[in-house]
C-alpha cells in the first residue's frame, strides 16, 4: 500500500514539475505596432514570439480554421491569402508571430532585456490608376496629408520603405511622378508632383493597410492660413444584402445592395484562388440576410465587419479554380463578375504559345559589362519553348535570331497567327546596381483575363525558383497608357504578360540569369502557372 501511494505521489509531482517546466519556458511579452501595444498575453519561448489570435483583428486581418490541428486560412489587411500554424500554449492557441509577418509582409524586431515585440510596418508599393493613389502597406498605418506649392504631400507614420524605387512615374494630366522618401522619425513621405493645380482627398478610413487618396481638379483644398472650409466627404453607407446570379458554367455574378455608391477596393490570389473586397465606409445592416447561392466555380463567399470606426466591410471569395473578375460600381449596387479566363479550359498540350525575347539587333535592352539583355532573353525564351514543347505546346518566337521587331509587331505575330497565349520575356535594371533584385509580372490595365494570367505566372515563377516576390502588377504603374507590346493585345481575348526575369544589374539576378538551371526552373515556373490558368490545377 506504502508503495502505491509513493508511487502515486512520484507521479503527482513528476506532472506538476513538467506543468512548472511548460510555464517556465515562456516568458510574457508586449507586442507594439508603433507605439500602440496589440494584445495581452503574448510570450516568448525562448525561439519565436507566440501571440493569441486576437492580434489579427487590429492588424486588420481575419481568419477562418482549416482544420482540427490548428491551421488557418489567414487573409491580411491587403488581401494576402495563406496557411498559418497555430500552437497551445498555457491552454490558449496562439499565432506564432514569425509566420503571420511573412504572409503579411513587415518585420518583427524582439528585444529581450524589455521583454517587447516590435512590429514594423513595411511601405511595399505605390500605384496611380484612375486617380486614385494606392499606398500598400503590410499593416494598418495612419497618415497626414497637406499641399505644398504643386504638390501633394502625404506622410505614413511608422513605415519603413521598402521598395527600391525612389520614384514612380505615373504621367497622367494631372501627376507627373511620385517620390518617396524615409523620414528620420521613423516614418515614409510620398510625395505627387502635380502636372495641373487639383486637390485632394483621403478616401481610406485611419488606420488602413491601404491607404486611398483620390486626386482631381474638382477636389478644392483650402491652405492652412485661410479660414477652415468644409471639404466634400464621401457618405458612409449601409450593405443590405449580397445577392447571387448565375451566368452560366463558366461564371456568376455577386451583387452586393448598398445604400450609395460604394467605394471598393480588391485584391486578388492565385494559391489558394481567392478575390477580396473591402467596402471603405461601409456598414452592414442589421437586418441584412444570410447569403444563399451556389456554383461549382464558388467554394465559399464570406462577408464580415472588419471595423465600425473607420467602418469598413470584408467580402472574401474562395475560388474552386483561377478565375477573372471584374468589379461595376452603381449607384446602389456593387457588381462583381467572375468567369472563367479567357483561353482556360481543356488542357494545356491543346494551346499555342508565342514567346516573344524582348529586344534584339539594334535594341540591346539593359547592359552589365558584355552581357546584353537581348541575348538573355533570347535564351529564356528557348528554354521555355523547351519545356512547353516537351508539354505538347505548340510554340512560336517572335524573333528566332539577333534582329530587331517592333513592339506593335510582337504582338501582331500571336493575333495573326492564332496563338492562344502571348508572354513577353525581358530582364529588368535600374539606376543603381545590386540595388534591386526579384521577379514582376506585368497584365495590360486592368483586364481580368491577363491579370489572372500574370497572377498565375508570377506565381509559379517565385515558387519554382525562389526568387524575390516583387508582384504581378498593371503596366499602368509604368505608364499612363500601358507597355505597348501588351496594349495591342487590348480587348482581343488573347491574354498576354511581359515576365521581368530578374535584375541583370544585381549581381546575384545576373549569376542566376546566365546559369542554365536557373533557366530551366523559370521555365518550368512559367509551364506551372500557365497550366493552372488552363487546367484549374494548383501550381506544384
Amino acid at each position: 500500500m506504502r508503495r502505491v501511494i509513493a508511487a502515486a505521489l512520484m507521479n503527482l509531482l513528476l506532472v506538476c514539475g513538467s506543468l512548472f517546466s511548460a510555464a517556465a519556458d515562456t516568458m510574457p511579452v508586449r507586442v507594439l505596432l508603433g507605439k500602440r501595444e496589440l494584445v495581452a498575453s503574448s510570450v516568448y519561448d525562448g525561439n519565436r514570439v507566440l501571440a493569441p489570435l486576437d492580434i489579427l483583428q487590429p492588424l486588420g486581418a481575419t481568419y477562418t480554421a482549416l482544420s482540427d490541428d490548428g491551421a488557418l486560412r489567414v487573409i491580411s489587411a491587403t488581401g494576402e491569402v495563406g496557411e498559418v500554424q497555430t500552437t497551445i500554449v498555457n491552454g490558449g492557441r496562439m499565432i506564432v508571430l514569425e509566420d503571420l509577418v511573412k504572409l503579411t509582409g513587415g518585420e518583427i524586431a524582439f528585444d529581450p532585456q524589455s521583454r517587447t515585440a516590435q512590429l514594423i510596418t513595411h511601405l511595399k508599393s505605390v500605384e496611380f490608376a484612375n486617380n486614385v493613389l494606392t499606398i500598400n502597406c503590410s499593416f494598418p498605418v495612419t497618415c497626414s496629408t497637406h499641399k505644398w506649392e504643386n504638390k501633394i504631400v502625404i506622410d505614413v507614420a511608422d513605415a519603413k520603405l521598402v521598395s527600391e524605387a525612389k520614384e514612380v512615374y505615373i504621367g497622367t494630366d494631372l501627376v507627373s511622378k511620385a517620390r518617396l522618401g524615409q523620414r528620420d522619425d521613423g516614418g515614409t513621405r510620398v510625395v505627387l508632383d502635380l502636372v495641373k493645380n487639383a486637390g485632394y482627398r483621403l478616401v481610406s478610413g485611419q488606420p488602413a493597410a491601404q491607404i486611398l487618396l483620390a486626386v482631381d481638379e474638382s477636389i478644392s483644398n483650402a491652405p492652412k492660413s485661410a479660414p477652415a472650409a468644409k471639404i466634400p466627404q464621401d457618405q458612409p453607407y449601409t450593405i443590405g444584402g449580397i445577392r447571387f446570379e448565375t451566368a452560366n458554367e463558366n461564371g456568376f455574378d455577386i451583387i452586393v445592395e448598398t445604400s450609395d455608391k460604394a467605394s471598393v477596393t480588391s485584391s486578388y490570389s492565385v494559391d489558394p484562388p481567392g478575390i477580396v473586397l473591402r467596402f471603405e465606409r461601409a456598414t452592414l445592416s442589421e437586418s441584412m440576410p444570410e447569403f444563399e447561392g451556389s456554383h461549382p466555380l464558388l467554394s465559399s463567399l464570406r462577408f464580415e465587419q472588419v471595423s465600425r470606426n473607420p467602418a469598413c466591410v470584408r467580402v472574401s471569395l474562395s475560388l474552386a479554380r483561377i478565375m477573372a473578375y471584374d468589379v461595376r460600381l452603381e449607384n446602389q449596387s456593387t457588381v462583381i463578375s467572375v468567369r472563367l479566363p479567357s483561353k482556360a479550359g481543356g488542357t494545356l498540350a491543346e494551346k499555342f504559345v508565342v514567346i516573344d525575347p524582348g529586344h534584339g539587333g539594334r535594341e540591346k535592352g539593359a547592359r552589365c559589362g558584355d552581357i546584353y539583355e537581348k541575348d538573355v532573353n533570347m535564351r529564356l525564351a528557348r528554354e521555355l519553348a523547351a519545356v512547353l514543347e516537351r508539354e505538347g505546346v505548340r510554340v512560336r518566337l517572335t524573333r528566332d535570331g539577333d534582329q530587331a521587331v517592333g513592339l506593335t509587331a510582337r504582338p501582331e505575330v500571336a493575333l495573326n497567327s492564332g496563338a492562344d497565349f502571348f508572354i513577353s520575356l525581358h530582364c529588368n535594371s535600374n539606376g543603381k546596381p545590386d540595388s534591386a533584385s526579384g521577379i514582376e509580372t506585368y497584365y495590360h490595365m486592368s483586364e481580368p483575363s491577363p491579370r489572372a494570367l500574370a497572377f498565375a505566372i508570377h506565381e509559379g515563377v517565385c515558387a519554382y525558383t525562389g526568387m524575390c516576390d516583387r508582384r504581378a502588377r498593371s503596366d499602368r504603374s509604368l505608364y499612363s497608357s500601358g507597355l505597348a507590346v501588351l496594349r495591342r493585345l487590348a480587348g482581343t481575348g488573347l491574354p498576354g504578360v511581359l515576365v521581368e526575369c530578374g535584375y541583370l544589374n544585381h549581381s546575384s539576378d545576373r549569376a542566376r540569369l546566365l546559369n542554365a538551371q536557373y533557366r530551366r526552373k523559370l521555365a518550368e515556373g512559367i509551364v506551372a502557372g500557365l497550366k493552372a490558368y488552363v487546367e484549374g490545377t494548383l501550381i506544384k
